[in-house]
């Protein structure tokens, strides 16, 4: 004879809800077919209108990033602008002065050219010369004088043609001077014409 299964009779529903908890199995289907090692993306618990004011806010920051460098970048062409600029006119003005030097240090020169006779007058003029002079050498000037030369316009001017050899500077008049390897002033020189002279002894 089969023996029946007593279930015991509990006050409340109690016999029910514990079959119910031995019996009923929940599955969650967004982890089905998936790694469960690997810890699934929390959901996100923020309003869309916080997620899109952050999004707005990345994006502020990125153009604001860009526009900063951009900025930076122009700052910096603007120094070395105004950098070759303040350079260039430093330039000109230093030419300008040692121009005016020039003219000066080319008295001296001849005063000490027409006081040949007067030895005391010429060895002052001699002096004050050789002050100027050293100061165009300190501040990067160089003088030439061409004699003997074949003619360059780039570097000379003629101011005459002479007896002599064709092309050839015959004489100088005013020396030409460099300044820091750039032309300050040029030669100013006689051409020979090709023609020479009846006293010419050759």
């Amino acid at each position: 004879m089969t023996e029946k299964r007593r279930i015991p009779i509990r006050e409340d529903g109690e016999e029910r809800d514990e079959e119910s908890r031995r019996t009923v199995s929940v599955v969650d289907r967004r982890r089905v077919g998936k790694d469960p090692t690997l810890k699934a993306a929390e959901p996100s618990l923020k309003p869309t209108y916080v997620e899109q004011l952050e999004a707005k806010v990345e994006r502020m920051e990125t153009a604001f990033k860009q526009k900063s460098e951009e900025l930076e970048k122009d700052a910096a062409r603007s120094r070395e602008r105004i950098k070759a600029d303040l350079e260039h006119r430093f330039r000109d003005a230093e030419r300008k002065l040692m121009l005016e030097v020039l003219d000066i240090a080319d008295d001296l020169r001849r005063a000490c050219e027409l006081t040949a006779a007067d030895p005391a007058l010429n060895q002052g003029l001699s002096l004050v010369l050789a002050r100027y002079n050293s100061f165009l050498e300190k501040h990067g000037c160089e003088m030439f004088s061409p004699v003997g030369d074949e003619f360059d316009p780039e570097h000379m001017e003629a101011v005459r043609m002479t007896d002599g050899k064709k092309g050839q500077v015959v004489d100088v008049y005013q020396p030409g001077i460099y300044l820091e390897g750039d032309l300050l002033r040029p030669a100013k020189v006689s051409v020979g014409a090709g023609e020479v002279s009846q006293t010419d002894p050759s």
